[in-house]
């Protein structure tokens, strides 16, 4: 695969995420410009701008992985120096992608459900099943870019004694 097509992998979530967060933004100030401004607002912008956060911040998840950006709890790593941190973070990774993977297989199961009872969205008469269909997606790119983390340490490229504050 080439570099270029790598980076562009690489920042997909970012570019995704930050695509449907700008387009949240600019249907939510076109909303608040005609409510009240023109006195006349728009029956379909709400439905619409918290489905794409929805999707944003699904996305956005497999976007701080990659960029180690989630919030933890460092207590133990802090407290037992680098070899515990290891350890910990090793299983706290491991149960990530447990987690993520049984959230995603029971989100494709809901997908499928919504999809097989052609539910659509009350105003944009969507097919539901393409908003819970960022749970799979998001949280699927989550657990790769998890497991993706977990071989950086295993391949000996994480280093735990800058992460560990004494």
């Amino acid at each position: 695969m080439s570099a270029n097509r790598q980076n562009i992998l690489n920042k997909l979530e970012e570019y995704v995420s930050a695509t449907f967060l700008a387009g949240m933004t600019l249907i939510i100030a076109v909303q608040v410009f005609r409510r009240y401004v023109l006195q006349s607002s728009l029956d379909w912008t709400e439905e619409l701008a918290r489905y794409l956060f929805i999707w944003s911040v699904y996305v956005g998840c497999s976007y701080a992985t990659q960029c180690d950006r989630h919030l933890e709890v460092t207590v133990a790593r802090n407290m037992f120096g680098p070899t515990v941190a290891k350890y910990v973070t090793i299983a706290a990774y491991v149960c990530t992608i447990l987690f993520c993977v049984c959230i995603a297989v029971w989100g494709g199961q809901m997908v499928l459900f919504l999809a097989n009872t052609g539910q659509k969205t009350p105003a944009l008469e969507v097919p539901m099943s393409w908003v819970f269909l960022s749970v799979p997606v998001g949280l699927g790119l989550m657990a790769l870019r998890t497991f993706q983390r977990l071989l950086a340490i295993f391949r000996g490229e994480v280093d735990f004694t800058a992460m560990c504050v004494k």
